[in-house]
Order: C-alpha cells, then sequence, then structure tokens
C-alpha cells in the first residue's frame, strides 16, 4: 500500500512539472516543433477581432473547410521543421521575408511564353538553394498567383510534402509573425526531380476526354478561347491576399463535373496555376495548359472538335464557316 501512494505522489509530480518543462522546450508530445515556442509567438499580441467577433487566429485555422485542407497551412501552424519558401520577382532580395524563408525568383519556374520550364531546369532551381527533396514546404508568394504557381511547380517535380501558407507576408506580419529583410541561404545541393503528369498535352485537350477551363480575365475569353472552354476567372478566386472559402469555390467550380477531369489554361501561368490549385484543393483531378501551346499548334479548328462539355464547336461564339478543308476558324487572336 505505501508502495502505491509513493508511486501516485511521483506521477503527480511529475504531471505537474511538465508544463514548465515543456514551456522551455520548443517540440510536442508528436515530436514536431512547437510553432509558439519556435516563432516566439504570443497569441495576445497582432490578433484582431473580425466583425462577426471571431479572432484572426481563430480564421487562420480554416483549412479544415475544404476537401484537401491540407494543402493550404494556416500560419500559426508553420515551424521549425518546415522548409519556408517565397516566389518572387527577378528583383532584389531585399524585402520583406516570413523567418527563415529561402527564396526562388518566379523566372526560374517559367519561360517566356507562359509554359513551365522543364522538370530538370526547376529541380536545378531547387537544388542551387539548397531545397531537398526530403524537406516540408511551406510557400507563399509575392502574389497568390505566384505562390499557387510555386505549388504547381513543387509537384510537378514530384515534391511530395508540399503546402501553400493561407496568406501573404504582410498578413503574417501583422500577426506579429517574426519577419527578416533577406531570404535565408542554404549550402547549393542537388535536387532529383521525380516528374508528375501535370502538364496537358494538345492532343488531350482536344480528346473530349477533360473539361476545360479558361482561366483569363473574360475581355480575353470573349475575344477568343478554346472551343467548349468555361470561364472561371482567376480574380475571383481572391480574397486580398488569400483564397476565398469554400462555399465561393463551391459556387465558382458548380459548372463543372466532379468526376471527370478537368485541365485549365491561359496567357499567364499564375492565372491558370491559381485556379488549378484551388480545384486540388476541392478534391478535382486538374491539369494546366498553356494557351501558346493551343496557339502553336492550332490554325483551324474542325466541326466536330470536342469542348469541355462534348459540344460541337459550332456551338461557341465567334466561330464561322471557311472556304478549307476544315469548316470553322480558330477562335484565335
Amino acid at each position: 500500500m505505501t508502495v502505491k501512494i509513493v508511486t501516485l505522489l511521483m506521477a503527480s509530480a511529475m504531471l505537474l512539472s511538465l508544463p514548465s518543462a515543456l514551456a522551455g522546450c520548443a517540440c510536442s508530445a508528436g515530436g514536431t516543433w512547437d510553432p509558439y515556442a519556435f516563432l516566439n509567438y504570443n497569441p495576445s499580441q497582432g490578433v484582431s477581432s473580425s466583425s462577426d467577433g471571431r479572432s484572426v487566429l481563430q480564421d487562420d485555422y480554416r483549412s479544415d473547410e475544404f476537401t484537401n485542407g491540407d494543402l493550404l497551412r494556416p500560419m500559426p501552424s508553420v515551424s521549425s521543421s518546415d522548409t519556408v519558401l517565397t516566389i518572387s520577382g527577378d528583383g532584389s532580395d531585399e524585402g520583406v521575408y516570413v523567418k527563415g524563408a529561402l527564396r526562388l525568383s518566379r523566372g526560374s519556374l517559367v519561360n517566356q511564353n507562359g509554359t513551365l520550364k522543364s522538370p530538370e531546369e526547376i529541380a536545378r532551381a531547387l537544388g542551387s538553394i539548397g531545397v531537398d527533396p526530403s524537406d516540408r514546404i511551406v510557400v507563399y508568394g509575392d502574389h497568390l498567383g505566384d505562390a499557387a504557381l510555386g505549388f504547381l511547380a513543387l509537384k510537378y517535380v514530384g515534391h511530395r510534402d508540399v503546402s501553400l501558407l493561407d496568406g501573404g507576408v504582410e498578413r503574417w506580419r501583422s500577426m506579429g509573425l517574426p519577419v527578416q529583410s533577406t531570404p535565408s541561404v542554404r549550402a547549393e545541393g542537388v535536387y532529383i526531380p521525380d516528374k508528375q503528369d501535370l502538364v496537358a498535352t494538345y492532343d488531350y485537350v482536344i480528346s473530349g476526354e477533360a473539361q476545360i477551363v479558361d482561366a483569363r480575365p473574360f475581355r480575353d475569353f470573349g475575344l477568343s478561347r478554346i472551343p467548349g472552354a468555361i470561364h472561371i476567372d482567376s480574380e475571383r478566386l481572391i480574397d486580398g491576399d488569400r483564397i476565398v472559402d469554400n462555399a465561393s469555390l463551391e459556387s465558382l467550380f458548380a459548372p463543372l463535373q466532379r468526376g471527370r477531369p478537368v485541365v485549365v489554361y491561359s496567357e499567364n501561368p499564375d492565372q491558370s496555376s491559381l485556379v488549378w490549385f484551388a480545384l486540388q484543393l476541392m478534391g478535382y483531378n486538374a491539369t494546366i495548359y498553356s494557351w501558346s501551346d493551343w496557339i502553336s499548334h492550332t490554325t483551324t479548328v474542325n466541326q466536330n472538335a470536342p469542348g469541355a462539355l462534348g459540344r460541337s464547336s459550332s456551338a461557341v461564339t465567334g466561330s464561322e464557316v471557311t472556304g478549307s478543308g476544315s469548316r470553322y476558324r480558330k477562335l484565335g487572336r
């Protein structure tokens, strides 16, 4: 009996001392870093209330709203075990960065015609800044489209553990989270790509197998488009520096059949990447395509060329009969 009492007293003492022990440790019981300890983040600072009384901190944990919410990373959950990667223009390194962030230039991901660079080229760029395939990456950008482009490029080379930061650096700073004036630097390494089939081909686009989404502004869609394409302006997916909520995405994607693959295209890879990311977030099977590739392959459109919804191109506004073998003129500029 005495032994049991002594054992219980010892166990109680250990439990009472646990909070103070953890306060000086940056790790949790699960073996991951505690973001509050790592970032020296005080939830009582930099947290404001929204119009309906919810705290900004509470709003940051909204990833559960989405089908694949693990692709969207809440800011307060970022920790020292993450590799933070920012996608930005080719200008000066000076600016405001999330603490510990590495910088990757947008130009290292895309060609001048708006197509993605090869997986080998992207992998070399990643290796040059010290990114390793085993890193758990959180990506953000100068703009939401840049971040989505970075996310797409990482998935294209087969990076397994990558998420998109739910907001930009100014939101990060407004929450009292630490920043730095220049990007972090790592030793150069070697990144071996594992190419994924995320870029659609011309033959696939015209096969009728997938739904086609035009992510450009409506003006461009009205002037010229791939026959049968559904218009979803990428700007409608943006709420400040974040992607819109689940209900808004459900409404925007209502014309699409969830069980059928989707191809997203644009002249601007930021636009197509953003719509592609939102589709991934909502559980769609999506790939991207470039408008420039369509232009380079197509001079005429056959009357029976399948569109995104299985309709003939004769249903597309602006098509017309030509005097050549093909009856419909391509909707191109």
